[in-house]
């Protein structure tokens, strides 16, 4: 093969640099490509390659795992909501976008109960824009256990029978959705119950998993509300049930501020 006088031998060094650099480039645009989206995932377009496993038609209560069940208890507790939509419900998950990985870690062990991957949502706050992240599951008659256990009236409340159905996955994940450590203990932030609710979870804590906690109250525009303290006496106690739940998102809530 001869070009314009020269055969592939006699070419110059430059040629062949140019004529190599194109055939790598060729080769590393598939990686190239690859790396651009998994960058972009990484700032939370991940839900575009989560994949979805097929959401079953139909469930039972005794078909949710355990873990799930205690998870739900523990998250209803926190920020949680659970949708009543005419007979049957459905799980609504939402935090700010910073804790998008949370998110994420809850979708994929709900996955099997939706039929779409977590959105962000933009909201216009005080001249701000704050960004969240969500997902919802598909409305299932074994969800209404839930519902019936946490709400009278569309409002939140805490069980009677909390103590029975607390377990330290609960509380890891409570801890998680809606805790945080402080200097000598950890918060839980209990705002939305009312002082008996609160003095209730207070004693299943203490009974069931010898935790000492105190209640504070805050007031602000001459509301009250109320907050779960747990004591330092029993900080290491509390650290114990919780760590084997955490995940590394949350890891410095495992530390004392």
């Amino acid at each position: 093969m001869r070009t314009q006088g020269m055969t592939l031998h006699t070419l110059p060094l430059f040629v062949w640099a140019i004529f190599v650099t194109a055939i790598l480039l060729l080769l590393a645009l598939p990686v190239l490509a690859g790396r651009f989206i998994y960058s972009k995932a990484k700032n939370f377009t991940k839900p575009v390659y989560l994949t979805l496993n097929k959401q079953p038609k139909s469930i039972t209560f005794d078909d949710i795992p355990s873990e799930l069940k205690d998870i739900i208890i523990g998250l209803t507790l926190g920020d949680l909501y659970i949708r009543r939509r005419n007979k049957n419900t459905s799980l609504h998950f939402k935090q700010s976008l910073i804790h998008g990985d949370y998110i994420l870690h809850l979708y994929t062990l709900f996955q099997e109960y939706c039929n779409m991957a977590p959105k962000i949502k933009d909201a216009v706050l005080k001249g701000k824009t704050h960004q969240s992240i969500y997902f919802d599951t598909l409305t299932y008659e074994a969800f209404n256990i839930f519902h019936e256990l946490f709400y009278k009236d569309k409002k939140k409340l805490v069980p009677s029978n909390i103590q029975e159905l607390l377990t330290a996955r609960s509380i890891a994940y409570w801890a998680m959705d809606d805790g945080n450590p402080d200097r000598s203990g950890f918060i839980f932030n209990t705002h939305s119950f009312s002082l008996e609710e609160v003095e209730l979870l207070v004693k299943a804590l203490k009974f069931k998993f010898d935790l000492n906690c105190s209640i504070h109250t805050r007031t602000n525009n001459s509301h009250k509300s109320h907050l779960i303290y747990v004591k330092a006496e029993s900080w290491e106690h509390f650290k114990s049930l919780i760590e084997p739940y955490v995940i590394p998102h949350f890891s410095y809530k495992l530390r004392l501020r």
